[in-house]
């Protein structure tokens, strides 16, 4: 119903300017607003009054221009994609690269990877190695993926991070990366790969588990760890 609702207000009332508040507890509303287009824009502390409750505002808005660029998105799915290096031409392009705010508690943004990939966490003794990639589908820089390589102390490559850009997904290109990835994987002389999912609404956990990754029974951090077996 929404989605029709901002059509007609930017095309036939001609607004400028549309948005829509809710509460930070509320994910389902946030993904109503995200997926008519709609970009979180700030986090008010105790600006909302319901009675004699007082509690915390999400706000998120979207100018004619920001709807236009949503409305236009490519929607198909890509005819090719690729894993390309990043570097110091595209590094700060791949940065901006942003899921909807509501996923954010399921997949990091960018910039924290690249400090992650800096510094990276000793687990088992040994620093993890980070192995970063840009997505590119149908020559357009469209998401990111870190993996943490295979090394004498860890003995599984762990797929770290991936990310769609808010603007390229469900186009199946989380599948098609994770296709290149096992392709690597394969060559690597890997024949397992883990990942973790934290569970909850916008879980990427449902696509994990399609693809054939497997729960192992660990449980870090709240996130739930998975196998995929590569044959």
């Amino acid at each position: 119903a929404l989605d029709p609702l901002v059509t007609h207000l930017f095309e036939t009332v001609g607004v400028t300017r549309i948005e829509g508040k809710l509460h930070p507890d509320n994910p389902a509303s946030a993904m109503v607003l995200e997926r008519v287009g709609m970009l979180f824009e700030g986090h008010t502390k105790s600006s909302f009054w319901l009675g004699d409750d007082n509690s915390d505002d999400w706000i998120y808005g979207m100018t004619r221009g920001a709807w236009e660029v949503w409305r236009d998105r490519p929607r198909q799915r890509p005819v090719s994609v690729r894993l390309v290096e990043i570097d110091a031409d595209s590094m700060s392009d791949v940065r901006r690269l942003t899921t909807h705010k509501s996923q954010e508690r399921f997949v990091s943004p960018v910039a924290s990877s690249y400090g992650d990939a800096l510094l990276p966490e000793v687990i088992d003794g040994a620093p993890v190695v980070p192995w970063m990639r840009a997505i590119e589908a149908d020559g357009e820089l469209v998401g990111f993926m870190m993996v943490a390589l295979t090394t004498d102390a860890h003995p599984e490559p762990y797929l770290w991070r991936l990310l769609i850009d808010r603007l390229h997904q469900r186009r199946g290109i989380g599948t098609a990366t994770l296709d290149l990835l096992v392709e690597q994987c394969h060559a690597w002389g890997d024949r397992t790969l883990i990942t973790s999912w934290e569970p909850g609404k916008g879980s990427p956990e449902a696509v994990y588990t399609r693809y054939g990754f497997m729960p192992t029974g660990n449980i870090d951090d709240g996130e739930i760890e998975g196998r995929l077996a590569i044959v």
